[in-house]
């Protein structure tokens, strides 16, 4: 017998919202790498990230 029988929608729904709440994370981060380039290792770090709060 397979485990996904045994899983409710709200452990399948609770693992889709933490996924989704990464996959954000992960994409702001490559904006601000985008965006911000070489000067986010330099002393703009703390400005750069204070910006995506």
């Amino acid at each position: 017998m397979s485990d996904t029988a045994d899983r409710s929608p709200q452990t399948t729904s609770a693992r889709w919202l933490l996924a989704g709440t990464a996959a954000c994370f992960v994409g702001a981060g490559l904006l601000l790498w985008a965006r911000e380039g070489e000067r986010l290792f330099t002393d703009g770090l703390i400005a750069a990230i204070a910006r995506c709060f």
